[in-house]
């Protein structure tokens, strides 16, 4: 199961990267708010979190998961 869905510039800062916990990269986009818009259907179809990395260090988090009562009673 994947726990969380990075977005994380590359090192040069030339692009933004998406990519699973496990290092797996799944995109390259120009800007990092492309590679938001690419990463949180992602997240949200696994159910997980989705993981902005700052260039500064900060980080933002979106949890896309879905407890059990959602599930269970739908909405």
């Amino acid at each position: 199961m994947i726990a969380a869905i990075h977005v994380v510039p590359d090192d040069n800062f030339d692009d933004w990267v998406v990519r699973d916990d496990r290092g797996r990269e799944l995109g390259h986009y120009p800007t990092r708010e492309d590679a938001e818009l690419a990463a949180q259907p992602i997240a949200r179809e696994l159910e997980t979190k989705l993981v902005v990395h700052l260039p500064d260090g900060r980080t933002s988090c979106t949890n896309f998961a879905r407890g059990w009562l959602i599930r269970l009673f739908g909405s």
